[in-house]
């Protein structure tokens, strides 16, 4: 690491399988950004709190910089999230109802500054900051399609947060209320069960035991083990011209549609950019949405269309995100006071 100012921050991005977590300087150099990972480890409430920890302290000894000179940490977690207490509650994903994350963190690094953010929120700020264009920056939206759905917005130069930092939901987002299919969360319809991964995945599982659709060739990916079916292989199976997977991957699509639409409805978007484990496919995916918002918008939102984007960072998006969101609290940034 190339010491500039002796000030450094650290991003950690909190998720239902992995723990990332960064130090840089704080001019955040690309050069300068160190990443550590680990699993998710769920044995106890404290469990994910003591990884963060244990991955920082080995971080600060790799580097060789001291705990005084870290001017903020920036925690980016799968939510929903209490900014108020520091904590994570009712995550299905992170295996318990509620995971205190700032107080433990703070008794270990007593001093600096904790700041908390949900991962889509820490993720559009990582977009605003590296890769948004000048003209989107002011209004701009980042979608996670991966095990769920989820996002982030800047709307007139602001982040989005909500009373408890929980604003831009989207992947609840009721898109089919007469829906048979039911989402983690308890609701009927969700845009999460028609184009995550885990809603894909699920709906190709129904669609088999329903034996409406031929899905031989899906079956032949997987040598007729069902339990090794996942998104992956169904947008496998749709580009091979399997039937069903082509149904469940063409609903896919058309939802997403839905959410764009209504993501630009509600936010008025100048671009919306797209980012999750789902874009490893964004081939079958994102060519068809540029279409319908470049052809035919009205469909699906009454604004001017947003650009759609990929983003270009990946997996380090949320991680990024942190450490501008330290950045930004550090320097009175606008888009987050």
């Amino acid at each position: 690491m190339i010491k500039i100012d002796k000030k450094y921050i650290v991003g950690v991005d909190i998720g239902g399988t992995w723990i990332r977590v960064a130090v840089c300087t704080s001019d955040l150099d690309d050069r300068n950004i160190k990443i550590e990972v680990t699993h998710t480890l769920k044995e106890n409430e404290l469990s994910i709190s003591s990884s963060v920890c244990e991955l920082l302290n080995k971080l600060i000894l790799k580097t060789c910089i001291k705990k005084e000179e870290i001017i903020g940490i920036g925690l980016a977690t799968a939510g929903p999230i209490d900014l108020e207490k520091g904590e994570v509650f009712n995550n299905a994903n992170l295996g318990f109802d509620v995971i205190p994350l700032r107080e433990p963190i703070k008794a270990e690094f007593p001093g600096i500054p904790i700041y908390l953010i949900n991962d889509c929120n820490a993720a559009v700020l990582g977009v605003h900051y590296f890769e948004a264009q000048t003209d989107e920056k002011d209004n701009l939206a980042y979608v996670t399609m991966s095990t769920g759905i989820g996002g982030g917005v800047i709307c007139n130069g602001h982040l989005i947060l909500g009373k408890e930092g929980n604003a831009v939901e989207i992947g609840h987002g009721v898109v089919e209320p007469r829906s048979p299919f039911i989402c983690n969360c308890g609701a009927y319809g969700c845009w999460e069960v028609y184009s995550s991964g885990t809603g894909v995945r699920n709906r190709a599982l129904y669609a088999l035991r329903e034996r409406k659709l031929n899905s031989e060739i899906l079956l032949g990916i997987v040598k007729n083990d069902r339990e090794k079916i996942s998104a992956k292989k169904i947008f496998q199976a749709a580009q091979d011209g399997d039937d069903l997977s082509k149904k469940i991957v063409d609903d896919c699509v058309f939802y997403t549609k839905v959410g764009i639409g209504l993501i630009n409805n509600f936010y008025d978007c100048t671009a919306i950019y797209m980012g999750g484990a789902m874009m490893n496919d964004s081939n079958q995916i994102i060519p068809p949405i540029r279409e319908q918002f470049e052809l035919d918008p009205i469909r699906f939102t009454i604004n001017h269309p947003p650009v759609i984007k990929v983003t270009s960072l990946k997996d380090d998006v949320g991680i990024r995100g942190a450490l501008v969101l330290v950045k930004y609290k550090s320097e009175n940034h606008p888009v987050v006071c």
